[in-house]
């Protein structure tokens, strides 16, 4: 997946779960964030294409980092409100009023606890999503290793081809579907992670 697909899944699985009827567009944008962070790994490619080769896929796409950068990114987020920050500063560049400014985020341990379920989960999506997009018409599949550092060994389940645009069009309908009806979102969100699963289903019968 694309980190817009990937960033999708986050934010789709919270408004399923009805947790932004609580803690509203914060607890959105920290899954969207936390499910795109596993592919800090790709900075490697800065150090070239042999430490690329070797880090990418397994130093971030392993549920031990996984779990240990979902927790600090929510720790980080609860003590600092690192979401609230970005939304003021992005809103200060556009000129708009910003919802930070006005809402402050509770630091309750009912609130935590949610915060780190969420960006685990988020987390653990992104590995989920890479295991069964993989490869291209071109390119071999890239098998993720979901055991490190504890194991090398390589997993994957490919469905889909990455590149591929349906998943990147359900959930852009999904999103114009949410503006028009914002009453409906959760509802919405069940239905666009349902056709998610659907149309990668089908995918990979087809593939197959």
């Amino acid at each position: 997946m694309t980190t817009f697909e990937h960033a999708m899944l986050g934010i789709n699985g919270v408004i399923a779960a009805g947790l932004h009827r609580r803690y509203a567009w914060r607890v959105a944008a920290l899954a969207g964030v936390v499910a795109v962070s596993p592919d800090w790994d790709g900075l490697t490619i800065l150090g070239g294409m042999e430490l690329f080769d070797h880090a990418h896929r397994a130093w971030g796409h392993s549920i031990f980092t996984c779990v240990v950068l979902g927790c600090v990114l929510a720790g980080v987020d609860f003590r600092f409100d690192f979401v609230g920050q970005g939304e003021r500063l992005l809103c200060r560049v556009l000129r708009i009023p910003s919802k930070a400014r006005a809402t402050r985020p509770d630091r309750s341990w009912r609130r935590l606890a949610i915060w780190l379920t969420v960006a685990i989960v988020a987390a653990m999506s992104h590995l989920a999503a890479d295991v069964v997009y993989s490869g291209t018409a071109e390119l071999s599949d890239w098998h993720l290793q979901l055991w490190w550092p504890f194991s090398s060994r390589g997993f994957v389940f490919p469905l889909v081809r990455w590149g591929d645009v349906g998943v990147t069009v359900i959930f852009v309908i999904s999103m114009f579907a949410m503006v028009r009806r914002r009453e409906w979102i959760q509802p919405i969100a069940l239905i666009t992670l349902t056709l998610v699963v659907v149309y990668i289903v089908i995918r990979g019968t087809l593939l197959s």
